[in-house]
């Protein structure tokens, strides 16, 4: 898009910043903290923008030091190049936020968490975008015509496009489950429009009470259907709050987890989200996926595993 005209070592400034926040996945290698919780935190918070950009641009100018640039080369520019660092740093954040997975924007001042509810978390829409606009502007810029980032700059127009539209699908949608709720006589605490993996223009809506949740879908042809069912949040059972008190992965989940659940599987008692537990029986997703990722993903168990006979 242009960006990496901006000073030497702009394009490596983009690439650095756009992944830098997920450094925190190697945060309990070093310090104790759950994984699940500290994901999408600190680091990913507004208070560490600047800092990632200030590091990357420290350790591009000690490049620029020890490899001193040729005679046609871009000269370092720091201040342009914090400038393309902090924009690339910002693209991580936003993009997180656009999930259902949520980020803590203002960790650790507040582990309150935020999410867009627009797009699955792993989205071909915006892939396809990206290799396009990339690939067709690496090619105006190797054949050096007019205006090469122009491909590139029409994707991220279009990207920002899909954005909004999604963005307001899932807030009219959220809006319109919490109105037929109301009607019913519920009063919903939380109202979120989780995007399936490949069907954007569908949703599997996720709601819940102070003590109850429940679920529906809506695709453009039948419109929102929520279920009549509803089941108990069992946020009271007395296994949660002793298991809370003995292991340290059930309190980082209750950190992260928007939507906590307690189920019974297998006659054993687990914490779960009711984002993730309620994703693996969305429309779209396959019997085999579903059946699979049921039993191991986000299903922390509150109770040990029966004795081996």
């Amino acid at each position: 898009m242009g960006l990496k005209r901006r000073s030497r070592f702009a394009m490596a400034a983009c690439l650095l910043g756009a992944s830098a926040p997920d450094i925190d996945v190697f945060a309990p290698l070093l310090f104790p903290v759950q994984g699940i919780e500290f994901h999408r935190g600190p680091v990913h918070g507004v208070f560490a923008w600047p800092i990632l950009a200030g590091a990357i641009v420290a350790i591009l100018w000690l490049v620029d030091r020890w490899k001193p640039p040729g005679d046609n080369a871009i000269p370092f520019r720091p201040g342009s190049l914090f400038l393309v660092a902090l924009a690339a740093v910002l693209t991580h954040p936003f993009l997180d936020w656009l999930t259902t997975y949520a980020i803590a924007i203002f960790a650790p001042l507040s582990w309150r968490w935020y999410s867009g509810d627009a797009v699955f978390i792993v989205d071909w829409v915006y892939w396809l975008l990206m290799i396009v606009g990339i690939a067709w502007s690496a090619l105006r810029w190797r054949r050096r015509s007019a205006h090469p980032g122009r491909p590139a700059q029409i994707a991220g127009v279009l990207m920002l496009g899909y954005i909004a539209f999604n963005l307001g699908a899932s807030m009219r949608l959220e809006s319109a489950t919490a109105d037929v709720l109301r009607a019913r006589g519920l009063e919903p605490t939380l109202v979120v429009a989780s995007p399936p993996p490949f069907a954007f223009w569908k949703r599997t809506m996720l709601w819940r009470t102070s003590d109850r949740f429940g679920s529906g879908e809506f695709d453009p042809q039948r419109g929102l259907i929520l279920d009549n069912a509803s089941y108990p949040l069992n946020l009271r059972d007395p296994r949660l709050a002793a298991a809370a008190a003995r292991d340290p992965r059930v309190r980082a989940f209750l950190v992260w987890s928007r939507m906590p659940l307690v189920v019974e599987q297998g006659g054993r008692a687990f914490l779960t989200d009711q984002r993730f537990y309620s994703t693996v029986r969305a429309i779209d997703v396959p019997a085999l996926l579903r059946d699979r990722v049921r039993i191991r993903a986000f299903l922390v168990p509150l109770d040990k595993a029966p004795a081996s006979s």
